[in-house]
């Protein structure tokens, strides 16, 4: 039968695509929970905690919450990552280099090398001597250079930046090896730090409206939290065992309608027919049973129509 039917359709060329964008859907959650029960609950529930990617999402959020605040959470959350600034040479997508101890990284927020090149996480307030780095120098041995002067890590990111490029960034067991030798008995400091903010979905940050403050290493954070009392709107840093309300989000659906003509010299009623066509439509254009939605009509020119539309997890 499926055969049959490829043999006779003859298609007219009249194949319409109409996409749509719909904004996620936020979900207020009045229950206070930790970050990470918070996390697990969205998504087990929903997708994930919530992300905003522009003003409008905020004011959304804003809106849902309304007197349920004044601080909730969303999916802004800290990650390990290399400190980037304006003359950095760092790649996008170049391959990640880890080295940490065993053990490691523990809940402290920034990273250290010790005398046996392993990587640990330390306080960020601690003062240890640091590795800078300059970007321009295409010789590995002169690329990197060991200041001894102790300070917290914040303050020597501030020093490389001014005097260098940056701390070190580790790219790979050679450079590693480099810094491993100028190590004596002390910890010293590299350009890893948890202050990476990542969402929770695995989506980049591109948009942040943090409420404008100076943070001292030892008031850095876990994960962002929306305080919703606040004019304007922004956010501040909280740790993830704070229990606070929550907002969790669906992901938003792109609808598909494809639209095609079809001439046919049989009955297209025959529910074998029917079944053919629907799928070839799987096949071909992709979508499970669940994301067909199908109607038939046969115009005035008894030429037999099929409307398709798609829509994707």
């Amino acid at each position: 039968m499926e055969k049959k039917m490829f043999g006779i359709f003859l298609f007219s060329g009249l194949c319409h695509f109409t996409f749509s964008y719909q904004r996620p859907l936020y979900h207020f959650i009045n229950d206070p929970k930790d970050w990470l029960t918070a996390q697990q609950y969205c998504r087990d529930t929903y997708t994930d905690l919530a992300t905003i990617t522009d003003e409008q999402d905020l004011e959304d959020l804003a809106g849902l919450v309304g007197s349920g605040g004044p601080l909730v959470y969303l999916g802004l959350y800290r990650d390990w990552g290399w400190s980037v600034s304006e003359n950095d040479d760092y790649i996008e997508g170049e391959p990640a280099f880890w080295n940490w101890a065993t053990g490691e990284p523990s809940v402290q927020s920034c990273a250290s090398m010790s005398a046996t090149g392993g990587w640990y996480a330390t306080p960020c307030n601690s003062t240890l001597s640091f590795f800078c780095y300059t970007a321009l120098a295409t010789d590995v041995s002169k690329r990197f250079v060991l200041i001894t002067n102790p300070m917290d890590w914040l303050s020597a990111q501030s020093y490389c930046r001014s005097k260098h490029t940056d701390l070190a960034r580790v790219r790979n067991q050679q450079e590693n090896d480099l810094l491993q030798a100028m190590v004596t008995n002390q910890q010293v400091w590299i350009g890893l730090t948890r202050m990476s903010w990542r969402w929770s979905d695995g989506s980049q940050p591109s948009f942040i409206p943090w409420r404008l403050s100076v943070l001292t290493s030892a008031q850095l954070s876990d994960c962002g939290v929306l305080e919703v009392s606040s004019n304007p709107l922004g956010m501040v840093q909280r740790s993830y065992a704070e229990k606070q309300p929550f907002i969790c989000y669906t992901a938003p659906r792109k609808k598909t309608l494809v639209q095609m003509q079809l001439n046919a010299d049989v009955d297209m009623t025959d529910p074998g027919l029917r079944e053919s066509v629907l799928k070839w439509v799987k096949n071909n254009l992709g979508g499970t049973s669940d994301d067909l939605n199908v109607s038939w009509w046969k115009p005035p020119e008894k030429k037999y129509l099929l409307k398709h539309q798609k829509c994707p997890p």
